[in-house]
């Protein structure tokens, strides 16, 4: 089967071990890793030496950077979407870690016209700290799921049933895709194209939450780009850590979501290309 040339963005802050975790994860992928990249929001120079120990492993692997000025996600992925060299656009966080087959699993179902969803389990304190100490590996995890499923419930793990892989096409993954509701910024892939049809993303929003999954997901769907699942087809894991964003810098995102939204905007205004004289001047 032919598979689209890929791009691998992973959106790091600081964390070094979590990010050695998914590039060890990317090299034992079923799939070759066409392209990596990096982008930093920040310029620490523990990411730089780290990122740099690693293309020795890598030899297609990108780090981009961009001053510190606290939360800015978004420019840093447009960054990375313009620097992309390949058609295809796979999105992983930096506290996240792909299993064997996620690249696998985004690219057997890629197509134009359609945005991928994918979703994620989330690890619980105890079996994230065992990964840290190397008392547990991911490929043992990933391999035997289901044994250490009872332990990982135990330890306060989340949306399990995301740690199911099921081959594309089977009965089971058919059976386990539900419509999608919206994007989990996570875990999702496109084409380069596609993305760039709504601009990117939206560079206003500069806390997390909305800016960088559900301002996406209804833009995406306004130019008739479908969003689709591919939940149990390409799996990842979520380091456990204390959450990071408060509810009120949900509430102030979804003001600046409110006005697109009755706008119709679904072209964003100061993405990738700035189209507004108050963001050209930013």
């Amino acid at each position: 089967m032919h598979y689209p040339k890929s791009t691998i963005i992973i959106s790091v802050y600081k964390d070094t071990e979590a990010l050695g975790f998914i590039l060890d994860s990317l090299e034992r992928q079923t799939h070759p890793v066409d392209e990596i990249i990096v982008s930093e929001d920040g310029d620490s120079h523990e990411m730089a030496a780290f990122v740099a120990a690693q293309k020795n492993r890598f030899p297609n692997l990108i780090h981009l950077t961009q001053t510190d000025e606290g939360w800015r996600k978004n420019i840093a992925m447009n960054n990375a979407i313009k620097a992309a060299s390949n058609e295809y656009l796979i999105f992983i966080d930096g506290d996240c870690v792909p299993y064997s087959t996620f690249i696998q699993g985004h690219l057997e179902n890629a197509q134009k016209g359609i945005v991928l969803c994918g979703k994620r389990f989330e690890l619980g304190p105890d079996y994230t700290a065992r990964i840290k100490e190397h008392k547990l590996s991911f490929t043992q995890l990933e391999k035997h799921f289901l044994w250490y499923l009872p332990w990982m419930v135990k330890d306060g793990a989340r949306h399990v049933e995301e740690g199911f892989y099921f081959p594309s096409g089977s009965l089971l993954s058919n059976v386990s895709k539900r419509y999608v509701r919206y994007i989990i910024g996570c875990n999702f892939s496109c084409y380069k194209e596609d993305f760039l049809k709504i601009n990117g993303f939206d560079e206003t929003y500069r806390l997390p939450s909305v800016g960088e999954d559900i301002d996406l997901g209804w833009r995406f769907r306004g130019l008739g780009i479908e969003l689709r699942s591919c939940r149990n087809n390409a799996c990842m894991m979520h380091l456990w850590h204390k959450k990071r964003f408060a509810a009120e810098e949900g509430i102030i995102n979804n003001k600046i979501l409110k006005v697109n939204f009755d706008a119709n905007r679904f072209v964003c205004t100061n993405g990738i290309v700035k189209t507004d004289s108050d963001t050209k001047a930013q």
